[in-house]
């Protein structure tokens, strides 16, 4: 298995700050964004409240559309670099071990802690914690306890990665969170990804 603090240690020495002339940060074959938590949950929770009651649950659902997207994406991209070649690849032996060194880059990001991941491989379905999701501080800040899961980055990322494991396109699977924070109070968020059930088995 990949050696996480190992990770830690080498993605914190590749100088994580962007070009001087035009700010961007390339990184792991894709451009990185450092944004502070309150603009990045604020503009998800502001484009919910945009759409008013009636529609929540549909925003709710673009957002996560949107996250495993990017999830797709994003990681495609890293697992596609120079930096996952020389890091991750050659530990890389199985979908669990592709699972476990993808784990300790996403540990890198800020995003919180993704920890106690199984993997069943027979039923092609994931189960994580994530500690500290930067949704759920931001959330009991701004409105004290939640009556839903609100971590709808973290859902998305849950699906895509598993489209990425084990699927050849975007949506195959989809992500949901089990327990969340911001409801529990407890400070980790629980995510699960399974493939897509279509109906009547077509």
């Amino acid at each position: 298995m990949v050696d996480h603090d190992v990770v830690r240690e080498a993605v914190s020495s590749l100088g994580l700050f962007g070009d001087e002339t035009t700010g961007l940060l390339h990184r792991f074959g894709v451009i990185l964004n450092a944004s502070p938590v309150n603009y990045l949950v604020g503009r998800e929770l502001d484009f919910i409240n945009a759409f008013g009651g009636a529609s929540k649950s549909l925003s709710e659902k673009v957002l996560i559309d949107a996250a495993q997207w990017c999830a797709n994406a994003t990681f495609q991209g890293i697992m596609d670099s120079s930096e996952w070649a020389q890091l991750i690849a050659p530990t890389v032996t199985s979908i669990p071990t592709r699972l476990d060194g993808l784990t300790a880059i996403i540990n890198c990001l800020g995003w919180g802690k993704i920890a106690d991941v199984q993997l069943n491989e027979d039923t092609m379905e994931l189960q994580f914690k994530v500690y500290s999701s930067y949704y759920v501080n931001y959330w009991l800040d701004r409105f004290g306890k939640a009556d839903h899961p609100i971590c709808y980055m973290w859902t998305g990322v849950a699906g895509g990665i598993m489209d990425l494991m084990y699927g050849s396109k975007v949506n195959e699977f989809t992500g949901e969170e089990v327990s969340c924070g911001a409801v529990t109070g407890d400070d980790f968020c629980v995510f699960r990804a399974r493939k897509v059930r279509k109906k009547f088995g077509l």
